[in-house]
């Protein structure tokens, strides 16, 4: 990193003005995770928070309550300070172990699919709104530049009304929602949109799962969603609801940026109709230990290619199971997640024998992690991750370099360790070092052409800034 700095002065510019954002937060004293809801509540991130972007009880119940909730000084503040606006920025640098390995970099320019390796990049630069909207409704909605991809969209979008009750003697709260992404309305940090590690590195065509799942964030940004809640207790959580293409009609802002002229988008990425999503969860809290156990799941018909719809849609029912355990006490804070979905998908008749081997397929992806920091300044995690599923040679072995399976394989597997270091409570850094053990199907050439599953190995640095 230090002879990147000293050969170009673009990255000593760019270095110069982290230090800067650095310095300025650091001199702020009591820094705030998002500051526009901490000055609407008057605490700082440590009351939602363990380290961004993982939540406690306290998190849990302020997004239940629709972002709504305010302090006693909310009243005296100016115009000014009660607008709930935010920013946020993310630098980062990956090294993936070899990129030209199997002829993965086309003609060894890695501008193909390659294109960050090695070099420090913006990866985001994000304006939030986050915060109430009324009495009874607020929002958390992050509208981005997305420096790896090269474009502005709707990164994130969570808007709710909730309100408070009593049910069967105790405490009830119920809401409504609208989102652009299956999980994005969760609120815990063992379901897809905010698992571990909360944001992906520029190697994006080696991801941790190579073969995702389709509610493992695969129709974020490119679908709007109303699901209905109730929180009872402090004990028991259900969800239900619906997510339909964001394409057109009156929710097509919640999928702003999205090039639907991508043939990515046109293939497998445009729902057929209405995608119904659930999740129920339970939570016990003893003392400074929180344990909770659930399940969700989504089923959805996308069209195999909405250019041509006598191709017809492939269905694809996912079923997802989630545990979570967090420890909070005084200095310490320390978590173990654990996720497990399984999904069947149904191929249409006439995809079969083309893009298809098989009338039908299953995957499987497990995640699990453990985290602990101290006096949420300093820590890590650590994750076992594992993909797996039934061979279909026609739609895995292709002839791609670097994504394509010798033996129409999609297992993969390996590990995540990550390092983090809070100067202040929102600026996070961060030392990730990915591990592939098998990638589609193979540990040594796993392609066909020469690539092996380490050569995807890669080590990943980031700076995480909240002001």
């Amino acid at each position: 990193m230090l002879d990147i700095l000293r050969q170009n002065r673009k990255y000593r510019f760019i270095f110069s003005m982290l230090l800067a954002i650095l310095g300025s937060l650091m001199a702020a004293g009591n820094a705030l995770a998002v500051p526009s809801m901490a000055r609407q509540t008057g605490y700082s991130c440590a009351q939602c928070h363990t380290v961004f972007p993982e939540l406690t009880n306290f998190g849990r119940q302020f997004k239940l309550g629709a972002y709504a909730m305010t302090s006693d000084k909310w009243d005296d503040l100016s115009l000014a300070q009660k607008i709930p606006v935010s920013g946020g920025l993310q630098i980062s640098r990956t090294s993936t172990s070899d990129i030209n390995a199997g002829g993965a970099a086309v003609d060894g320019d890695n501008a193909t699919n390659f294109p960050h390796d090695r070099k420090v990049v913006a990866q985001t630069a994000a304006l939030y709104y986050g915060g109430r909207i009324t009495e009874n409704s607020g929002a958390l909605i992050q509208y981005n530049y997305d420096g790896l991809e090269q474009k502005w969209g709707m990164e994130m979008f969570d808007a709710r009304w909730a309100k408070g009750t009593e049910l069967a003697g105790q405490e009830f709260t119920y809401g409504v929602t609208l989102s652009n992404n299956p999980t994005v309305t969760d609120v815990y940090n063992s379901t897809s949109a905010w698992a571990f590690p909360h944001t992906g590195t520029a190697a994006a065509k080696t991801a941790a799962v190579a073969a995702p799942t389709k509610i493992d964030m695969m129709l974020a940004s490119k679908v709007a969603g109303i699901t209905a809640y109730g929180w009872w207790n402090d004990t028991i959580y259900a969800e239900l609801g619906g997510y339909r293409t964001a394409k057109n009609g009156a929710f097509r802002f919640v999928a702003a940026g999205t090039n639907w002229d991508d043939p990515e988008n046109q293939r497998m990425a445009v729902v057929d109709g209405t995608a119904p999503y659930w999740r129920i969860a339970a939570q016990k809290i003893a003392g400074p230990h929180l344990f909770e156990v659930g399940a969700y799941g989504l089923t959805v018909k996308l069209w195999n290619d909405v250019t041509d719809q006598g191709l017809g849609t492939n269905r694809y029912r996912d079923v997802a199971y989630d545990a979570r355990y967090q420890y909070l006490k005084g200095d310490h804070s320390a978590s173990l997640s654990g996720t497990v979905i399984n999904e069947k998908i149904t191929w249409n008749d006439a995809v079969v024998g083309g893009m298809s081997s098989n009338s039908s397929d299953t995957l499987k992806t497990v995640r699990l992690d453990a985290h602990y920091y101290y006096q949420r300044t300093v820590g890590g995690g650590l994750q076992y991750f594992k993909t797996s599923g039934s061979n279909n040679q026609a739609f895995y072995g292709n002839s791609d370099t670097l994504l394509g399976s010798a033996n129409g394989s999609p297992d993969t597997k390996g590990w995540v360790a990550e390092l983090n270091y809070l100067p202040v409570q929102n600026v996070k850094l961060a030392l990730r070092y990915t591990k592939y053990q098998q990638f589609l199907g193979g540990t040594g050439d796993y392609s066909g052409f020469g690539r092996s599953a380490s050569n995807n190995n890669n080590v990943y640095l980031l700076g995480w800034f909240m002001f």
